[in-house]
C-alpha cells in the first residue's frame, strides 16, 4: 500500500465514524475523493467564523455525494461547494436575506 492508500484508507474511516454519506462513484474515484472532502472539511472547519456557521455549513457541504464533483473541486475553495450544494430556495433566500448563511434553509 502506498502512502496515498494510508491516507485514503484513514480518511474514509474517520468520515464513516463522523456519519458522513458515502460516496458514489468508480472504486478509483471513491477513496481520492474521499481524502478531497475531508480536506476540504478541514479547510472549513479552520476559516474564521462562527459556530453556527460551521454546523451549517458543513450540513451543506456534507450533502454532495458525487466523488466526481467533489474530484472536480478539490482545488476551489471549500465556498464553492457549500454554494453547490444549496438548493435553489436556500440560494434565493440568501440573496434576499442580505446573505445571513447562518440562518438555515428557506421557509
Amino acid at each position: 500500500m502506498s502512502a496515498h492508500d494510508d491516507l485514503n484508507t484513514a480518511n474514509a474511516k474517520a468520515a464513516r465514524a463522523a456519519g458522513w454519506p458515502e460516496l458514489t462513484g468508480s472504486p478509483k474515484q471513491i477513496p481520492w475523493a474521499t481524502t478531497a472532502r475531508t480536506n476540504k472539511i478541514y479547510e472549513l472547519v479552520d476559516a474564521d467564523i462562527t459556530d453556527l456557521e460551521r454546523d451549517r455549513y458543513r450540513e451543506v457541504v456534507l450533502r454532495e455525494t458525487s466523488a466526481a464533483v467533489w474530484l472536480d473541486s478539490r482545488d476551489q475553495p471549500w465556498q464553492v461547494r457549500y454554494w453547490g450544494g444549496l438548493t435553489q430556495a436556500e440560494r434565493d433566500a440568501l440573496m434576499t436575506s442580505g446573505g445571513s448563511a447562518a440562518a438555515g434553509p428557506a421557509e
